[in-house]
């Protein structure tokens, strides 16, 4: 016994820690839960939002879903963009009527809104219209100073709401944002460690950097060299300094490291139908949405063949 105590003092601390178990995929609920963003918050809880409408609780370390904002629940319709503000506090959830596509979700308003959701208690506590027309709105991003930044599809328009005001403002509707044919496509939105906004378009298959200037204005916009061609980038997030983690729908999960006007794309994965990617420690997670299944009418009422899922994919350490 002796012999066995003083074997164990003498092992270093790395050996009698198991290995943490490696992260598994969770499945969502129902069979037409068509999921099209997600968003983590800093304790590791993910925000799942759904184009059938709602947005799910997944507590990652645990692989259990819950829902939180029901279908239609404050007025939100289909939810496309959804993103766990630190600085404010909120969820902010991207909400846009699809009734005339065949989608329709009791008590959802009209048109496309943009509404934040208390992290704490999921009170709604903002509500903002998209303004214009047509209106589509997509994603957001935050900035240090708790400025929202939020795409509008169509046409391809970057949108901003200040703390303390009551309303979305147009900040850039540079033509350089939409694509050479039909003027939108604009589609995920993050924030890099240069202060400045980048942004993907699914139809041009671009990624830019939007500059902005030192009064908060927005600058020029720059499209990025990549090593790769980027094929209908949709998802994207900010991973910390000049690195973003994006989903490319036509079945890729790719990581950017942008430096100066190029950025090198490295696929993480090859994947069914990604749709929305976050991360959270070393650990990149993707949902699988089929919106096709939904959306498109010789699709419609068809079950997709691989269940919708929140799936994880390992980073590899930088060396």
């Amino acid at each position: 016994m002796r012999r066995t105590a003083r074997f164990l003092a003498l092992m270093t601390p790395a050996l009698l820690v198991a290995a943490a178990p490696a992260p598994k995929a969770i499945d969502l609920p129902g069979e037409r839960a068509f999921p099209e963003n997600m968003t983590i918050a800093a304790d590791g809880t993910a925000y799942v939002g759904s184009l059938s409408g709602g947005v799910w609780r997944v507590a990652l370390d645990k692989g259990t879903v819950t829902p939180w904002i029901k279908p239609g629940g404050s007025g939100t319709s289909s939810v496309f963009g959804v993103f766990a503000d630190p600085v404010n506090r909120l969820l902010w959830v991207c909400s846009n009527n699809l009734s005339a596509m065949g989608v329709t979700i009791s008590g959802a308003e009209d048109g496309s809104t943009i509404k934040g959701f208390d992290l704490k208690t999921g009170a709604q506590t903002v509500s903002l219209a998209v303004p214009g027309t047509p209106t589509f709105c997509n994603d957001m991003a935050v900035a240090k100073d708790g400025t929202l930044y939020v795409t509008n599809t169509n046409p391809s328009h970057i949108l901003r709401w200040r703390k303390g005001t009551d309303t979305l403002e147009m900040w850039s509707a540079d033509p350089a944002l939409g694509a050479a044919e039909g003027g939108g496509g604009l589609d995920g939105i993050a924030l890099g460690a240069d202060g400045n906004i980048y942004v993907n378009n699914f139809r041009s298959h671009m990624f830019a950097r939007v500059a902005v200037n030192k009064d908060g204005s927005a600058g020029a916009v720059t499209p990025l060299k990549t090593s790769r061609p980027l094929d209908t980038p949709d998802g994207l997030r900010a991973l910390g300094g000049m690195r973003f983690v994006q989903a490319e729908a036509s079945g890729k999960v790719a990581l950017l490291t942008v430096a100066g006007d190029t950025a090198t794309v490295e696929t993480l994965a090859e994947v069914a139908a990604p749709t929305g990617v976050a991360a959270h420690g070393d650990t990149v997670w993707y949902v699988r949405g089929e919106p096709g299944y939904l959306l498109n009418p010789r699709q419609r009422g068809k079950t997709p063949p691989l269940p919708f899922q929140v799936v994880p994919v390992v980073l590899k350490k930088s060396k």
